[in-house]
């Protein structure tokens, strides 16, 4: 804005000679009433803008001009209710009218510097040359800062977006925003003193103060200097469009195409006249718009709860558009859910069964680990067994001596006598041991015709201490004159344990007197075969057991392996029989039984042809684990 300096009285004169000339106007001339942004009092409206609309008289002599100084309020409340014709105000100022009351411009102010014009402003920021710590805008935090006023768009507002995009909040990050008011000149005299750390004023002061030679531009030192063709000072901003000059909605379009005739010839014809302002064709105020939305400010200073019901009452499509792809996602995210839920459901199941095969993996692997283990006791045993047959021999052999030398003697009857239960005892443990040794050896299998009869009584005397501490009663009904059977004694005797051990175990249940445990033997098939029969008194097996008792690693008791039932079954079948498992009739107790094939004459005929024992049309066995 030109900057003209008129002596007070001069301006009264001029008002008064507007308001005379209004008077010897013809009567039915009406006023064109031109409201003018006061914002440092009227009086100095009138001295700034009075030239302008003088000119305008006198190019329009038609008319009656009249220069209305207002506020930014009183403006404001004067374009809503038509109180006047024309308005000429600042930038920002426009935009806010524009939007709330739909003016139009028709001139922008077009100011000359340094022989120049120009229809742009902008703000130069800028610090004191030596301050070595203020290079760029982001050094500014934490400084003083001044500033024109809150409203002032060249004064603050052009800066504080420029602040703002270099991450810089006014508000915020200085240590003081002073705003000085008017004269501008307050603040490069404070920042050049040292009052203020850095200011911003509108672009070319600076240069106007130092051609006035009340500064010195060396002094200062410029921040965030931006090039600006054709602008002839130094900014540090982007540049927007000056005053506009704009009518209202209600004025006529020929007179508002007269006046803005008028304005654009100001000067073209001949020398600009004293005072008055230089106008150019209306610029774009887009960037002012720009501004304001960027820093939230004038027309989009709003309530967020206003912008959304304004956006949905204009632009009410794309709200729908928007619930439309809600309630797609919405549908979609259901959908997704459904397939994640089900396929986390199935990644259970897997996760469940994978658990559940190392489990049952790690248990295969414990078993397995027990059974190496019972495979080493029994290699000890059967060690222990070795050494513990050498002291009983010896005790035999001394007692055996004892007794030839009392025998000289008859005086000592029952000194002899007591020597030779010992005799009988020590051959009697030997004999035990030498059971225990039998049973565990490993080796080669090694059939023969065996006595069923002969290997229950060997087994029943081998468990006997085991029984009589489970307080079970043992009874063997073996049948007569039963054939012999091809087979290894080792592995049959370790059936027939194998499932009284089951029978004992399985009657700790029932009371004491009523545990009873019966081997029993009979020839069958017209004796071509030997059936042997162990029968308990315990509770029996459920039905769900009994179909898998014989599955490796199956058991129904805490501590077993479910291994005794396999093997046996194992070695059963390889020596040509079967075996299996019944309930008593009255649902108490169980009875296990298996049958071998007899040795016969015939079969001993064929075995001696072939060759061996082996030739029986029996399948050999490996020795079975235990």
């Amino acid at each position: 804005m030109p900057h003209i300096r008129r002596r007070p009285a001069l301006a009264a004169c001029l008002i008064a000679a507007a308001l005379l000339s209004a008077a010897a106007a013809p009567a039915a001339a009406a006023d064109i009433r031109i409201g003018a942004l006061a914002f440092r009092g009227t009086e100095e409206a009138v001295h700034t803008w009075g030239p302008t609309v003088d000119a305008l008289a006198r190019a329009l002599p038609e008319h009656n001009l009249v220069l209305v100084p207002l506020d930014l309020v009183a403006m404001g409340r004067a374009v809503a209710v038509g109180d006047v014709d024309f308005v000429l105000t600042n930038p920002g100022h426009y935009v806010e009218l524009e939007l709330a009351h739909t003016i139009t411009r028709i001139a922008t102010l077009e100011t000359t510097d340094h022989g120049t014009p120009r229809a742009a402003v902008g703000s130069v920021i800028f610090t004191r040359a030596d301050r070595a710590d203020i290079q760029s805008l982001t050094d500014l935090r934490g400084m003083v800062f001044e500033a024109v006023a809150p409203t002032a768009f060249g004064g603050f507002q052009i800066a504080w977006r420029e602040l703002r995009d270099a991450g810089v909040e006014p508000h915020d990050d200085f240590a003081e925003l002073r705003f000085t008011g008017f004269p501008l000149d307050q603040i490069v005299y404070d920042v050049r003193d040292r009052r203020a750390d850095a200011g911003t004023v509108r672009a070319c002061l600076l240069e106007e103060m130092a051609a006035e030679g009340r500064i010195d531009l060396a002094d200062f030192h410029i921040l965030n200097p931006m090039p600006a063709d054709g602008f002839p000072c130094l900014v540090s901003s982007r540049l927007y469009p000056d005053w506009a000059f704009a009518k209202l909605r209600h004025t006529d379009r020929a007179l508002a195409k007269q006046v803005a005739m008028a304005l654009l010839g100001l000067g073209m014809a001949g020398p600009l006249p004293a005072g008055a302002a230089q106008w150019t064709v209306p610029l774009s105020y887009q960037p002012v718009y720009d501004l304001y939305a960027d820093l939230r400010i004038g027309p989009f200073a709003v309530e967020p709860s206003e912008v959304f019901a304004e956006m949905l009452r204009r632009h009410w499509e794309w709200p729908a558009l928007a619930a439309a792809l809600l309630l797609l996602a919405g549908l979609f995210h259901l959908r997704t859910e459904r397939l994640v839920a089900r396929r986390t459901a199935e990644l259970h199941r897997e996760m469940d069964e994978r658990r559940k095969a190392q489990e049952e993996a790690q248990l295969r692997l414990a078993e397995l680990a027990h059974v190496s283990r019972q495979s080493t006791m029994g290699e000890l045993a059967s060690g222990l067994a070795h050494e513990i047959n050498q002291p009983l021999a010896a005790i035999t052999n001394y007692a055996n001596g004892c007794i030839r030398r009392l025998e000289v003697d008859a005086g000592n009857a029952e000194i002899l006598e007591a020597i030779r239960q010992i005799v009988r005892q020590a051959q009697r443990a030997a004999g035990i041991i030498q059971n225990i040794r039998a049973f565990l050896r490993k080796g080669e299998e090694s059939r023969r015709p065996l006595d069923v009869n002969t290997v229950l009584r060997d087994a029943a005397a081998l468990l006997a201490a085991e029984t009589r501490h489970a307080r079970v009663a043992v009874a063997l009904d073996l049948g007569d004159g039963l054939p012999p059977v091809l087979a290894d004694r080792i592995q049959l005797e370790q059936v027939v344990v194998n499932l009284m051990r089951n029978a004992v175990e399985a009657m700790q249940a029932v009371p004491p007197d009523e545990r009873r445990l019966t081997l029993r033997t009979a020839a069958e098939d017209g004796g071509t075969a030997v059936l042997v029969a162990v029968r308990d008194t315990g509770p029996g097996l459920p039905a769900d057991a009994r179909e898998r008792v014989f599955e490796p690693f199956f058991t129904t008791k805490p501590n077993g392996m479910g291994l005794g039932l396999s093997i046996s079954q194992s070695i059963v079948e390889n020596h040509g029989g079967w075996l299996g498992i019944e309930e008593e009739p009255s649902g108490a107790g169980t009875v296990v039984a298996f049958s071998l094939p007899a040795w016969t004459e015939d079969r001993a005929a064929d075995a001696r042809i072939l060759g061996g024992t082996q030739a029986s049309g029996i399948t050999p066995a490996s020795p079975p684990a235990r």
